[in-house]
């Protein structure tokens, strides 16, 4: 109980409002990842054909987004990791590497977890990821409609 009375609440405040704002800004470089450079690719299907054979056009575009939406998800977890250990709230930062992970993905193991007034930043990094992965998914959805019906 001491450790918690310890803290201010001016620094608690302050962790969880750089928290968010962390939210924010890792969601819109996940949209501006999405809608611009992923998009490019998608919007590039005609050079795509004209330089690759029509069959192998729309992989090549799939698994280009595929591999932009895989690193805009390392990011965020990298993003994360920094941020908890920046914020002394883990040891080291492959544990805020691993706890964001497994945070993110709803894996939730629990064998790393946050001290009392920080449990809290672990669900919001878990709404945050599944938002992010939601997202991804209907966007990757879009991209192999669209392939598909380009290739047809």
């Amino acid at each position: 109980m001491s450790k918690i009375k310890s803290f201010k609440p001016f620094y608690i405040s302050r962790i969880y409002l750089l928290a968010i704002l962390l939210v924010f800004g890792l969601f819109y470089v996940h949209a501006w990842l999405i809608f611009d450079v992923a998009g490019d690719f998608l919007r590039a299907h005609p050079w795509f054909i004209e330089h690759f054979s029509s069959s192998y056009a729309g992989k090549i575009i799939i698994l280009c987004c595929f591999m932009i939406l895989f690193f805009a998800h390392l990011l965020e977890v990298v993003g994360w990791g920094i941020f908890l250990r920046c914020a002394g709230l883990v040891s080291s930062v492959t544990e805020g590497l691993y706890f964001v992970g497994t945070s993110i993905s709803t894996l939730g193991y629990g064998d790393v977890v946050l001290t009392k007034p920080w449990r809290q930043i672990g669900p919001i990094i878990a709404i945050a990821g599944v938002l992010k992965f939601g997202c991804s998914t209907a966007f990757l959805f879009f991209v192999i409609q669209t392939v598909w019906e380009n290739s047809l």
